[in-house]
């Protein structure tokens, strides 16, 4: 064992590489695609939360391999893919793993704006870098949770959209490039998810959440089920024809100018 690597034996199943895994959108993600058979390899800072998360993985039969990585580590992501190579090859990536810091460029410092398109944009670009060998060899996936920040300016998160518009560029460019070798690329693009995240950003103005939860049309933000549900798909048979595709996955918030007091009922 190595880089924190928790093993049960292999089957002859999908392998899935998840990010973002210790909380959130990637635990719902990682939970989600071992509930359909497959070996999931779960990659966060917080190896602590990746054990959490994969303790009750036994039931449903397939291997669990746990990795402590920084996504803009790319020696150690490197050095990840080639030890979950041994184990098979990559079928499907979902990478969830990102950040987010308020801010309009005037207010936010340099290290800040770093900090943000590091994890967000080029975590994404090593991630894929160092997976595209394997998913070329498998015909695989490679799925971003990006944000409807990405598709759409927000008001004090400059650094946080800059990195997500970057992540719906790279993913578009990276299905034009791979497409042809079989692999295919898309992003999510969610709204607001319940989230750790998302409790940490309206800590300190819950009114901000109110205001933002009466935007979506379908009264409510996501579930991270409800991301975890649509990443499963598109890596998927059932989604064997998606390739560059950015889907809104936020209730219809982006779908146009919606006032809730115009709500009929």
């Amino acid at each position: 064992m190595s880089n924190g690597l928790d093993m049960k034996p292999p089957g002859p199943r999908e392998n899935a590489v998840v990010t973002g895994a210790a909380s959130g959108i990637g635990a719902a993600v990682a939970r989600r695609l071992w509930q359909r058979g497959a070996n999931v390899f779960m990659i966060d800072r917080d190896v602590d939360g990746l054990r959490s998360v994969s303790s009750n993985a036994d039931a449903h039969g397939g291997m669990v391999g746990i990795f402590q990585a920084d996504v803009t580590d790319g020696e150690k992501i490197e050095g990840i893919f080639a030890e979950i190579s041994r184990h098979g090859g990559v079928d499907s990536v979902v990478h969830c793993a990102g950040v987010a810091r308020i801010g309009t460029v005037a207010e936010m410092d340099e290290a800040t704006f770093d900090f943000v398109l590091n994890v967000n944009l080029k975590g994404t670009f090593l991630l894929a870098k160092h997976a595209m060998p394997f998913l070329v060899n498998r015909k695989g996936s490679f799925t971003a949770i990006a944000s409807d920040a990405g598709t759409q300016g927000a008001s004090g998160y400059a650094a946080y959209c800059a990195s997500k518009h970057g992540v719906v560029g790279l993913i578009r460019s990276m299905a034009l490039d791979h497409g042809p070798q079989g692999v295919r690329c898309n992003t999510i693009c969610p709204g607001f998810v319940q989230t750790p995240m998302l409790d940490q950003l309206f800590a300190d103005n819950p009114s901000d959440r109110a205001y933002y939860e009466k935007t979506v049309p379908l009264g409510r933000f996501a579930r991270p089920e409800d991301v975890a549900e649509l990443a499963a798909f598109i890596s998927s048979p059932a989604g064997a024809y998606l390739n560059g595709a950015v889907i809104a996955l936020d209730g219809g918030s982006t779908a146009g100018y919606f006032s809730s007091a115009a709500t009929p009922g």
